[in-house]
């Protein structure tokens, strides 16, 4: 599970910096899958209109009361913050868009998600069936940072990705 964010000095210096892109290209995460270890950051570069919220492999579209949540776009300063997590875990973690219909039109992503059985693919697929995506009520399990906090956490951000099956 990923978890709070450790001061960023320890982080940086443990792990790599892995960046996804939250609707830049509509309604998709890019990469849609990568790969972490513990001590790595995720940071979610959010563009207009998206959040990310992480759920359950076994309840798409549905928050994991234990999981992140970027907080609604309206706080990122138009996408001037990025939202950062910190890896904790090498279990598979899903998260989804829950601005509108965004999830169960496909806007799902994960990190270090199986490329047989509980892929990302089968996670999209359930998510299409759902009828309405949850939305937590406030921002919890990461920080919104501006760039020049976020170019502090590494300097080489990495966008590495796991094939999805």
């Amino acid at each position: 599970m990923l978890r709070s964010i450790l001061p960023f000095f320890v982080t940086a210096a443990l792990g790599a910096v892995h960046t996804v892109e939250v609707g830049e290209s509509g309604l998709v995460f890019e990469p849609q899958t990568l790969t972490a270890v513990p001590g790595d950051i995720v940071v979610f570069e959010l563009y207009p209109s998206h959040n990310v919220v992480q759920g359950n492999y076994g309840s798409p579209c549905q928050s994991n009361d234990n999981g992140f949540y970027s907080g609604p776009f309206s706080n990122t300063n138009n996408g001037a913050k990025r939202f950062v997590i910190n890896v904790t875990s090498n279990d598979p973690v899903y998260y989804y868009c829950s601005v509108q219909k965004h999830c169960e039109n496909g806007m799902v992503g994960g990190i270090n998600v199986p490329t047989s059985g509980q892929t990302i693919d089968a996670y999209k697929q359930a998510a299409a069936s759902v009828q309405q995506s949850q939305t937590p009520s406030q921002l919890r399990g990461g920080q919104l940072l501006d760039e020049s906090q976020v170019a502090a956490l590494g300097g080489n951000a990495t966008s590495s990705s796991a094939s999805a099956s």
